[in-house]
């Protein structure tokens, strides 16, 4: 069984080494937040463009229509 002597008997140098290891995975969690919230953000905006595209797509095949029609 561990009792509580043994968490000070811890070497210093590894406490450190354990402390460098939790801010880099802080650090990878932040980036992996910020990563998520940036792929959220730009499928909306993506999603917004298409509708647009679609929309002047439309439009542009419903001129080509009418031109087709006067043109005969």
């Amino acid at each position: 069984m561990l009792n509580e002597s043994f968490i000070y008997e811890i070497p210093k140098e590894l406490i450190s080494n354990i402390q460098w290891l939790i801010y880099v995975l802080q650090a990878v969690g932040g980036f992996i937040i910020f990563f998520i919230l940036f792929s959220i953000i730009k499928s909306i905006i993506d999603n917004k463009k298409r509708k647009e595209l679609k929309k002047i797509t439309f439009l542009l095949e419903e001129i080509k229509t009418i031109l087709k029609s006067n043109k005969s």
